[in-house]
């Protein structure tokens, strides 16, 4: 017999950046400067390890890296899972 992955629910809460916001951040770049979008394949914590299978994904701007190494000149907006209840596997240790 298989064993059954156990889940949980949880509240993921994540910064929405307003379009002033955004707009001030990206105001020193020039016009032509393009845009790298770095979207995560899981809601971000501080953790790193949640997962998600929402079926449908929507996604915030979350924040801004401006002349990262490697990526002078050029904007990268940080993405992440909207402000929402979603489930995860509960890790076995954290069950005892």
């Amino acid at each position: 017999m298989a064993d059954e992955m156990k889940i949980e629910r949880y509240r993921h809460e994540t910064v929405e950046l307003t379009v002033g916001e955004l707009l001030e951040a990206l105001s020193g770049l020039p016009a032509e400067a393009p845009i790298r979008i770095d979207v995560p394949l899981a809601p971000r914590s501080v953790e790193m390890k949640d997962s998600i299978d929402s079926g449908g994904s929507h996604f915030v701007v979350s924040g801004v890296i401006l002349d990262d190494a490697g990526y002078r000149d050029k904007a990268v907006l940080q993405a992440d899972f909207s402000s929402d209840w979603y489930v995860r596997p509960v890790e076995a240790d954290a069950e005892e």
